[in-house]
């Protein structure tokens, strides 16, 4: 019975979604395939057929040759603006494409010393196209800002073996005088259909984040998507003990999701690793998902081990205290119904610098199960009005003045969804609303928070933060100096279906400001999901399969008279960013998609280049 999900669900084991001929994400959305919240979690691939027209030959093109990927890696260039509205630190020049290319899974860290010295990291595409969808490289980029964010130098961090990465986490080191960057890395073919050797790596910039150097390989994997014992590591997260009264002052702490098993899933423990020499070199790396009596399920083998995670976040507090966060999806006396695969927070503490962890504590029981969500058309839980690709995972932190406050935030429809039925995990998501438990009707995913104030050994209740109607995700938290807490996430524009959603910022003890882009600069005013210029769902199924709850009301793309559900975003990221200074400015980072551009791909139902809104790096300080 355990393997039951393998006979009612398509799983997407591949690092990359080739749908139609055409790669989705593959250094992003690539072993997210393999995640917790997609293959493990029973996430399908919906296997509809583009267009012919959409079927090139660019599947049989080699990669691109060794010149273009040191052009790749060399490019700089640089953005400014007025960050009390919203700055595009991308700075979209022609070079390569980068006018239209996507930045998604922004991420942001502040210097300890300089509230104005800022690093952020994102998913840095270069697509080329060849009447279809051709993704060439996707390194890791990187912006850097020494005033506060009104200037920023972009660039990309060097590959060490592979030739995608992402996922970044920068943080600084104040002991060793350097920025470091994690990164997932790995290889794949010219065309995406297998991905190899999924890395956990770190660089290095010892001049304040102008230059990253090669990455250090720190967890390492092996063998193809096809190999029965591929190891792949995903979803890294790094930070930095930069505490001078710390015993651990200037350790960097860096996890990640272990996946092991290409055909088949076996397990996806938590790994640990720490450094103190500033990421030259690392401990090696070790298993710390653990025990706990509600780890029931087990894909292989019996006892209750912890060992089918994702999402690990180390969080260090004021006196060195670890806390560790991760997602795990193996309690089963929450599941809804039987394979429900529902997710629970799980927060450990170490008190000795990592050496030895306290047992788990469940401290969030998720509604984010199979049958919580609606579908997109490639296959991923989304949020009901959208096709976006969507997880429940949030983050956590310590209050600076009080070691033992420790928030986690998250975001989930907050209820179980009442038409759950054993029934309809037995059915595909279907076209063409790709909902078989009717989960998007009356849903709302909202942002909560739960609270522990005794060093995680017992935690409060869920509370939601800045309630609405409407829905919300990606939430990113931060305390300040003075234990103020802020969370950022993005919020739909109205009750679902919405067609927008703006980023909004709620500061305790003064509610929720919405951070919207610079309308000088030509921009929408809010963030266009459902136009896209990339990822869109058209891309990957027939006209008949457009998903119907998505898209502007009479929304036309001429001479498509009738596009709604066309040009859908079917992924902007996993996550977004935030982080407080030491003067207590909030830094925000996300995924925008307020600039209208056209791209130089043919969209064959129309005829013409395809057009809509870029994913931008926004970044936004209060």
């Amino acid at each position: 019975m355990k393997n039951r999900r393998s006979a009612w669900l398509v799983v997407l084991l591949g690092g990359t979604m080739l749908i139609g001929g055409l790669a989705a994400s593959p250094s992003v959305a690539g072993k997210k395939g393999r995640s917790i919240t997609s293959s493990r979690r029973l996430t399908v691939l919906s296997e509809g057929r583009a267009p012919a027209a959409h079927l090139g030959s660019s599947t049989a093109e080699a990669l691109p040759d060794a010149d273009l990927l040191e052009d790749i890696q060399r490019l700089r260039c640089r953005s400014e603006g007025n960050p009390r509205l919203a700055v595009d630190i991308s700075c979209n020049t022609k070079r390569l494409g980068q006018d239209f290319n996507p930045d998604n899974e922004i991420s942001v860290a502040v210097d300890p010393e300089d509230p104005d010295h800022l690093v952020a990291g994102s998913n840095d595409y270069f697509y080329r196209f060849r009447g279809v969808d051709r993704l060439v490289y996707v390194p890791t980029g990187f912006f850097t800002s020494f005033d506060g964010g009104h200037h920023w130098i972009d660039g990309q961090i060097p590959f060490n073996s592979g030739n995608n990465a992402g996922d970044p986490s920068p943080a600084f080191d104040v002991k060793h005088d350097v920025v470091l960057m994690a990164e997932i890395e790995f290889t794949s073919d010219a065309a995406r259909t297998e991905t190899r050797n999924g890395n956990v790596a770190v660089s290095r910039s010892t001049d304040g984040g102008r230059h990253f150097k090669t990455p250090v390989i720190v967890m390492r994997g092996r063998g193809p998507d096809s190999a029965e014992d591929q190891v792949f590591f995903d979803k890294e997260y790094l930070t930095v003990d930069n505490h001078p009264d710390s015993p651990y002052y200037g350790r960097a702490y860096l996890m990640g999701a272990r996946f092991l098993g290409g055909p088949v899933y076996q397990e996806s423990p938590i790994y640990f690793s720490y450094s103190d020499d500033g990421g030259r070199t690392w401990s090696s790396p070790r298993e710390i998902s653990g025990r706990h009596p509600s780890c029931t399920y087990q894909e292989f083998g019996g006892g209750t081990d912890c060992d089918e995670d994702q999402f690990g976040i180390p969080e260090v507090a004021a006196d060195g205290t670890l806390y560790v966060h991760y997602i795990n999806y193996q309690n089963e006396a929450e599941f809804e119904v039987p394979f429900d695969f529902d997710g629970q927070v799980m927060v450990r503490r170490s008190d000795n610098g990592g050496e030895s962890f306290t047992r788990p504590v469940p401290v969030a029981q998720l509604e984010d199960g199979f049958s919580d969500m609606p579908f997109s058309v490639i296959g991923r839980q989304t949020v009901w009005g959208h096709q976006l690709r969507w997880t429940s995972a949030g983050t956590i932190t310590t209050d600076p003045t009080d070691p033992e406050d420790v928030t986690v935030v998250f975001a989930d429809r907050g209820s179980a969804n009442p038409n759950a039925t054993e029934e309809c995990l037995a059915e595909l998501p279907a076209a063409p609303d790709y909902d078989p438990c009717n989960a998007g009707p009356g849903s709302d995913t909202d942002v909560y928070m739960v609270r522990s104030t005794d060093g995680g050994e017992s935690w409060s209740g869920r509370r939601s933060i800045g309630g609405s109607s409407s829905h919300q995700w990606f939430p990113w938290a931060d305390r300040g100096p003075d234990g103020e807490l802020a969370v950022a996430w993005d919020e739909d524009n109205g009750s679902g279906p919405a067609d927008t959603f703006n980023h909004v910022l709620w500061v305790q003890g003064e509610g929720k400001e919405t951070l919207y882009p610079d309308a000088r600069e030509d921009r929408s005013r809010s963030e266009q999901i459902d136009i896209s210029a990339t990822h869109w769902a058209g891309q990957y199924v027939p006209e008949e399969d457009w998903p119907v709850i998505c898209g502007p009301e009479d929304y036309r793309d001429p001479p498509v008279s009738d596009a709604e559900g066309k040009d859908c975003n079917v992924f902007h990221g996993d996550y977004t960013g935030l982080a407080v200074g030491s003067d207590g400015s909030i830094n925000v980072v996300w995924t925008g998609l307020n600039r209208f551009v056209v791209t130089p791909q043919l969209d064959p139902y129309t005829g013409k280049l395809h057009d809509g809104y870029a994913q931008d790096a926004m970044f936004s300080r209060r």
